[in-house]
């Protein structure tokens, strides 16, 4: 696997001192200056928060401008299908890729000497699986984690002592083909199971999109967790 170089992406930044951070971690194929567009669906003038969107560190072959945080086909084969072999790869895909998230969200935390609590980590689709492992990964109680139209990635060790003081929240539509309800359904599962603090919500006739209905509920629960 080549080295990945270290996250970048654009921002959007309407404070000088905010008192709060919002990562957005897009979805498999898409890129940060698309999904930076979704700071402004967020955005209240009221609090103090800037928006940071790095782009997933490996392109995609067949998609010109997208990009991943780890290979849904390790050596050709999907990874819902991965024998020990491609899941060894995917594992390490994934490590690297939340090692290089969280040295992202240290640099941008440390430049307005906040700390992590102080952070909300969202994604959407492939970026959701990423936002829950970070959580995992770094371990420390964030502002919020929100995950749209995604998954939870099977796990052996869900229960983290310090992330699990983390508020979740989990929304995803009726309609999603990409990631169908039923990862809903054992997303709020494992988080039920393991006594993580979170609110669900499955939105009807909803595709797997962010729908204004979406971005109302985050824009609520961030507010209730600034």
């Amino acid at each position: 696997m080549n080295k990945k170089l270290p996250l970048t992406g654009p921002s959007f930044e309407p404070h000088k001192d905010p008192n709060k951070l919002i990562f957005l971690l897009h979805g498999y194929g898409d890129n940060a200056d698309n999904f930076i567009t979704l700071a402004k669906g967020l955005y209240d003038s009221k609090n103090k928060i800037n928006f940071y969107a790095p782009n997933a560190p490996t392109p995609i072959q067949q998609y010109p401008t997208g990009r991943q945080w780890f290979d849904l086909y390790p050596n050709g084969i999907n990874f819902n299908e991965a024998g020990p072999e491609e899941k060894k790869i995917l594992i390490e895909d994934c490590r690297s890729s939340l090692s290089l998230i969280q040295d992202y969200i240290k640099l941008k935390s440390n430049s307005f000497k906040l700390l992590y609590k102080d952070c909300f980590i969202l994604g959407f689709s492939q970026g959701a699986m990423m936002a829950f492992e970070a959580g995992k990964y770094i371990n420390e109680v964030f502002s919020g984690c929100i995950l749209l139209s995604g998954r939870i990635l099977p796990s052996k060790n869900h229960k983290k002592d310090s992330f699990i003081k983390t508020p979740i929240i989990v929304i995803h539509g009726t309609n999603d083909n990409v990631l169908e309800p039923k990862y809903f359904d054992e997303a709020c599962s494992i988080l039920e199971n393991h006594k993580y603090s979170f609110e669900s919500y499955l939105l009807k006739d909803v595709e797997h999109t962010i729908s204004q209905k979406t971005i109302d509920l985050t824009a609520k629960f961030i507010k209730k967790n600034l």
